[in-house]
């Protein structure tokens, strides 16, 4: 997937990291068996009993998904013949960048990406506004994350 891509779903992307706006969202891209994405918003967890064990992070500075929507989501496109496209969050008035621990939890503890061919959209929301966004994808000749800006998202408010 190219960040080109992503335009038609400018819109449900920049409302729900609006809405969840000064915490992180979260959520996945869901690529169904024709090819077409669609976005399926996640709640954050992060800082609650849900998340125990899997983040010391807050709602404000980092994201987990709640697992129960998390296996919902994942097992409805898999049985429709998609899969998962790309995981979503945003950064609150800190920029659009891959962490070092968004890094290190797509890596899991490796050298190589749990989901190599999964891609990681990061969204900026300052002041509760999109201001960019960028899409991180793996490159295996490189063992590194590629970034690619994603035009056009901030213009959608």
């Amino acid at each position: 997937m190219k960040a080109a891509d992503l335009a038609p779903l400018f819109g449900a992307l920049t409302e729900h990291a609006r809405r969840c706006w000064p915490e992180e969202c979260c959520g996945l891209l869901l690529e169904d068996g024709r090819g077409a994405i669609q976005f399926e918003p996640i709640v954050n967890v992060a800082g609650s009993r849900a998340a125990q064990g899997t983040s010391t992070r807050t709602v404000r500075d980092g994201y987990v998904m709640d697992p129960k929507a998390l296996l919902a989501a994942l097992e409805k496109v898999d049985k429709e013949g998609g899969r998962l496209a790309a995981i979503v969050h945003s950064h609150p008035e800190v920029g659009a960048y891959f962490s070092r621990e968004d890094r290190e939890m797509a890596l899991g503890g490796g050298t190589e990406p749990l989901w190599p061919d999964v891609q990681y959209l990061v969204i900026s929301v300052r002041n509760g506004r999109v201001d960019e966004a960028r899409l991180f994808s793996w490159d295996a000749p490189r063992a590194d994350f590629l970034e690619e800006q994603v035009s056009g998202i901030a213009a959608n408010i």
